[in-house]
């Protein structure tokens, strides 16, 4: 297996909250490569206070729902380690 690339993902406190806690526990505890972070605010409320959403390398993904979310977070880091 090859070496891992390092990826940056940012999450919203405000979305921690309300749909993400347990994902960003999760990513910060299995991938310790990567840096996940937690900011007070992403400037991002109209997706902040609907669904789940983050940041991955400054590219914004969301999903209706926290399964949705984590496929499109996954694909996307994945594309993003694979450039």
């Amino acid at each position: 297996m090859g070496e891992s690339k390092r990826v940056t993902v940012d999450f919203c406190n405000g979305n921690l909250m309300s749909f993400t806690q347990e994902l960003f526990l999760r990513l910060r505890e299995e991938h310790p490569d990567w840096t996940v972070s937690r900011y007070g605010c992403l400037t991002n409320c109209g997706e902040c206070a609907v669904r789940p959403f983050a940041f991955v390398e400054d590219e914004i993904v969301t999903g209706g729902d926290l399964e949705e979310f984590e496929a499109k977070l996954f694909a996307l880091i994945e594309k993003k380690t694979l450039t």
